[in-house]
């Protein structure tokens, strides 16, 4: 019986150290990894942020939207409406587009075109470009005497011209045209809607006048001439003081002759405002007796 018990310890003993080993062996010591993880600073710094619902900010201009600078003075003469918020006034810089500002709607009603003007404005960047400035007016009103004002400018007055190697004096009429005016002699008459000057017993007499925009380039201005009058003949450019002679003010004078008569394409200058002139001169009986009445009565023109 004795061996029969020490089997039984030592079987009692096995069982004893598998359940030992059932409650440590099978559940190993916990791995580094197993514990919780707590975010160190340099995980934190690795780890791949989490999306967040937080709106990112805007990208704003450099200026606020009302991105207003200083307030700047001028005068000028009033063009009229471009459409229901904007307008045109003639300034020192030539025409210049401005918006109405609040409370100025009704402005233009209280206007007529070539009113003289005084006004204030401010610039703003216009959003997603700030190169560009947008004029935004804040006062606008008639200053004393309108630009048709005949005080301004008398209804008529002695021109001199050169005709047939005599100087002389002849009475001219002031006629107005899209912001300037000059004095034009009986014989000639002017069409303000085409800006043409002509003579009256034979239209195909005539001067043409344009206005040009602030930035004209007269390199430009000289490559088109030519191109033009080469239609008609050889082109001869007056320069210094042979230009002079022939019409003041002039930037650039080009003349051709041909066969049907004599071309001639201008650039003048008055008061800063720049004009393309373009004259027609057929052979004919007012060839000699057409340029100088022309050319006088447009050495008269100013701006309005």
């Amino acid at each position: 019986m004795k061996p029969q018990r020490s089997i039984s310890a030592a079987a009692a003993f096995a069982v004893f150290l598998l359940a030992l080993t059932a409650c440590t062996g099978d559940k190993p010591a916990a791995d580094p990894t197993d514990a919780p993880v707590t975010a160190s600073p340099t995980t934190a710094a690795t780890a791949s942020p989490e999306p967040t619902t937080a709106p990112e900010p805007s990208l704003l201009p450099s200026q606020p939207a009302d991105g207003e600078t200083q307030v700047i003075k001028g005068t000028g003469i009033y063009n009229g409406q471009i459409d229901n918020h904007s307008i045109e006034i003639q300034t020192e810089e030539g025409p210049l587009a401005f918006e109405l500002g609040a409370g100025m709607e009704n402005m233009p009603e209280m206007l007529n075109e070539e009113d003289k003007v005084a006004f204030e404005y401010v610039e703003k960047e216009v959003a997603g470009d700030t190169s560009i400035k947008q004029r935004v007016l804040t006062k606008l009103s008639a200053s004393k005497g309108s630009a048709d004002n005949s005080s301004e400018l008398p209804r008529t007055k002695q021109l001199a011209l050169t005709l047939e190697g005599n100087r002389e004096e002849k009475t001219a009429t002031l006629a107005s045209g899209d912001g300037y005016a000059l004095y034009v002699f009986d014989i000639l008459s002017f069409d303000p809607a085409k800006g043409r000057l002509y003579l009256k017993v034979d239209s195909d007499y005539y001067a043409d006048i344009e206005k040009l925009p602030a930035d004209f380039n007269l390199d430009y201005l000289l490559l088109e001439g030519r191109e033009e009058l080469s239609k008609t003949g050889e082109v001869k450019e007056l320069k210094g003081e042979e230009r002079e002679q022939a019409m003041q003010g002039t930037r650039l004078f080009l003349t051709a002759t041909g066969n049907n008569g004599i071309k001639k394409y201008i650039v003048k200058e008055s008061g800063g405002q720049g004009y393309i002139i373009k004259m027609n001169i057929p052979y004919g009986d007012a060839t000699e007796g057409f340029p100088p009445h022309a050319f006088a009565s447009l050495n008269s023109l100013v701006n309005r």
